[in-house]
């Protein structure tokens, strides 16, 4: 591609010198809304040519968005980017009364179809990405080489893993997000007292997540004793409370939800240092979702991300220093991977 690529993801076959531009359908599945676009692939990189947004729960089928979207010119490929394990090319969701069955709607519709991990969708999604499209929030070591990782906390809390052969990276998805959260001081064990009341499986996606802000913030409230600002509460009543509290953090207008961001702030370090050691990823950190964009100065400010991120790790803090750490600014990153995937993984 004459694309230059910040990152050298491995695909089965490349885009060959006088191929004609590919033109794929590529989509992000979640509970409650479905984004598909028509995608132009070129060797200077992915343009959409028609994008519609759709509520998930308002269709029978995936097979229905898909006539319903009607493209004018028929793709070469469908890849959909899934919330959750795909096995054998099979999807349940959790939160919606799908099954999906790529051989069934590939029959359907006449066109190949792949299904893919939402995180796993993001990180071939980073072959799309652009330099401006990137925070640093720590620098590492600029030498560094090796595997990496993404983490994405945003409905649910995603991760995924890109394994270095030394030339490019392999993406593969992980359910990392669900593994048990790991209290490590005195208020964590609080924290973790007052999940297990409401949960048996107490996981990292229940604080990371955007549930997972409410519910920090509940902690403080009912278990700490904070009182929070009044009109926080009574704007909760008509409005998303993750959203409430994140706003009154990043305006600096309530101390509870300030403190509430900054335990996000703590623990998405946390499982991102976990992450990072799991899956040797030296070759950098990537934080994705739709979470931090919206949140970056909350991430950028107060106590550095180093403290919670290095300093953490017992006999492994020496190589977590080598880790850079970049959070991504385009949300559409799991779309962008479908489309990669279809046109050349496919």
């Amino acid at each position: 591609m004459k694309q230059h690529l910040l990152f050298p993801i491995a695909f089965k076959r490349a885009f060959t010198e006088n191929e004609e531009d590919i033109v794929v359908l590529a989509g992000d599945i979640g509970g409650t809304k479905t984004n598909i676009a028509l995608c132009r692939i070129s060797e200077n990189g992915v343009e959409k040519l028609k994008e519609a947004r759709y509520v998930s729960k308002d269709f029978r089928s995936l097979t229905q968005i898909i006539e319903n979207f009607s493209a004018e010119v028929k793709p070469r490929h469908i890849c959909m980017a899934v919330a959750g394990p795909v096995l054998d090319g099979k999807v349940k969701f959790t939160n919606l009364p799908w099954e999906l069955d790529s051989d069934i709607i590939e029959s359907e519709l006449g066109i190949p179809v792949s299904f893919i991990n939402d995180l796993e969708s993001t990180a071939y999604g980073l072959a799309a990405l652009k330099e401006n499209e990137l925070v640093t929030l720590y620098e590492g070591d600029k030498d560094a080489f090796g595997n990496m990782a993404i983490i994405a906390p945003g409905t649910g809390l995603g991760e995924a893993g890109l394994y270095f052969d030394g030339r490019s990276y392999h993406p593969f998805a992980t359910e990392g997000g669900h593994c048990d959260f790991a209290p490590r001081s005195e208020e964590d064990i609080e924290l973790y007292r007052f999940l297990h009341l409401h949960h048996d499986h107490v996981s990292w996606e229940r604080m990371l997540s955007g549930a997972g802000i409410f519910t920090l913030w509940q902690f403080l409230t009912e278990v700490k004793g904070r009182v929070s600002e009044s009109w926080v509460i009574e704007k909760m009543k008509e409005s998303d409370p993750n959203a409430v509290i994140s706003q009154a953090a990043m305006e600096n207008k309530c101390l509870v939800c300030m403190e509430a961001m900054e335990l996000f702030k703590k623990y998405l370090a946390y499982e991102s240092a976990q992450l990072v050691l799991k899956t040797k990823a030296t070759g950098g950190l990537i934080i994705a979702g739709g979470i931090p964009p919206k949140i970056l100065p909350i991430l950028q400010r107060g106590e550095p991300w180093s403290d919670f991120f290095i300093h953490r790790n017992g006999r492994m803090d020496a190589m977590m220093r080598q880790v850079k750490v970049q959070v991504v600014m385009n949300e559409k990153l799991p779309l962008l991977g479908a489309a990669y995937y279809a046109a050349f993984n496919g």
